[in-house]
């Protein structure tokens, strides 16, 4: 029996005995999965076994440690759809910065094929995609920046903490007897401290675990408790997405990351990406030029091995194409063809058969004075439809033109 001249003493020992207790409860409660027992047997545990012993066997035994030890809310850790956060803009763009990443002479030479004397400068919190035939030395190059393979000679300059960089390759490869849940959580485990203490939910999946919540942004929220040997390749591309985003990456390598979805899983993934514009930094490659140019910012454009192009999109469409649109008005349509021709970014304003052909300077001036001018002519347009003037017509100009190396602004040699 405690002699009542000793309970002043003994007060600050009993206050943080009842704050551990308050504590594990309260952890407890918020807990979206423990480990053992279920919640209410721990809370008997805490509740009636020696205190604190109980509430320390609940810390080292019932907790389940794979668990953010915060919701992030506070922290510079993202998640693969989070909402922005301060000093972003309402697209979730970052404020500019040095680039995420850059090469410089990078060559790996296998024999006279490979990659040779690559300069990459990729801008941070952009969607970069890397574009060419196949044999052209975008797994190469892909590999090179991941770490996965050794350089011959050049460097490889990251801004960004290498465990913070996440690799999906063209065919992901898991063990067919582990759940997909599963293997998101061993791919979590092995990411690092990154991935223990950030946020991998956005506001639609904030009440699911992480490796449930990467599953959902991946397109497999449910498909969680299936086996991987009954996966269609499709499914087995998305569970290596789910992977990847389950680390809270900086950095995003995807290797093909739609090559083997069908149209409707494809556009649903490239939604995915560009939604991490601003927030992540996303290189991608593809032989599918149209997905690069649906999603992509910046494009490096690669043929045996070397980088013919690299800047934004549409410097390389203004470069090397004519910008050229087919407008269709409903009614007279020489007020407008007039109007078009005293244009000082018009280069040409022709009637055709059923329609006007506008040229362009660029690409940005004829998207902003085409309706400019429809508008001031008081015409009713029908329709108005780029002519060639797309990204898959622009690489087959470049790549005829067969002179490596131009970059386009924001490029570099």
């Amino acid at each position: 029996m405690i002699a009542p001249h000793a309970l002043p003493a003994l007060l600050p020992v009993l206050a943080l005995v009842a704050a551990i207790d308050a504590y594990c409860l309260v952890d407890l409660a918020r807990a979206p999965s423990v480990r053992f027992a279920p919640k209410l047997v721990w809370v008997l545990v805490i509740l009636l076994v020696s205190s604190p012993l109980g509430a320390l066997i609940y810390l080292f035994a019932g907790r389940d440690r794979a668990r953010p030890e915060h919701d992030g809310r506070d922290s510079g850790s993202r998640g693969p759809l989070a909402p922005p956060g301060p000093g972003e803009d309402l697209a979730g763009r970052v404020p500019p910065g040095p680039p995420a990443l850059t090469t410089t002479a990078l060559t790996r030479d296998y024999g006279g094929t490979g990659l040779f004397d690559v300069d990459l400068r990729i801008p941070r919190g952009s969607i970069y995609g890397l574009a060419g035939p196949n044999g052209a030395g975008k797994t190469t190059l892909l590999s090179l920046l991941a770490g996965l393979r050794h350089a011959d000679s050049g460097t490889v300059s990251l801004a960004i903490p290498r465990h913070r960089v996440a690799v999906c390759p063209d065919v992901p490869e898991f063990d067919g007897w582990l759940a997909a849940r599963e293997v998101v959580d061993l791919a979590r485990s092995l990411a690092g401290p990154a991935a223990s203490t950030s946020t991998s939910t956005s506001t639609s999946t904030s009440s699911l675990p992480p490796a449930d919540a990467a599953l959902a942004a991946a397109g497999l929220a449910g498909a969680a408790t299936r086996r991987v040997a009954g996966f269609s390749r499709g499914m087995i591309q998305r569970l290596g997405l789910a992977c990847a985003l389950a680390g809270d990456p900086e950095l995003l390598i995807l290797d093909e990351p739609a090559a083997a979805l069908d149209p409707a899983g494809r556009a649903e993934l490239l939604a995915l990406v560009a939604a991490m514009r601003g927030r992540r930094t996303v290189i991608f490659s593809s032989h599918i030029l149209a997905d690069v140019q649906r999603i992509a910012d910046h494009v490096g454009i690669l043929r045996d091995g070397r980088l013919l192009y690299q800047g934004p999109v549409r410097d390389l469409i203004d470069t090397y194409l004519q910008p050229r649109w087919l407008l269709r008005i409903a009614g007279d349509t020489a007020p407008v063809a007039a109007e078009l021709a005293a244009q000082p970014w018009a280069t040409v304003a022709a009637a055709g058969p059923g329609a006007l052909r506008v040229d362009a300077t660029s690409i940005e001036a004829g998207e902003r004075g085409i309706p400019a001018v429809v508008a001031a002519c008081g015409a009713r347009q029908v329709s108005c439809e780029p002519a060639d003037a797309d990204l898959e017509s622009a690489f087959l100009a470049l790549t005829a033109a067969s002179t490596p190396v131009s970059t386009g602004a924001g490029g570099q040699r």
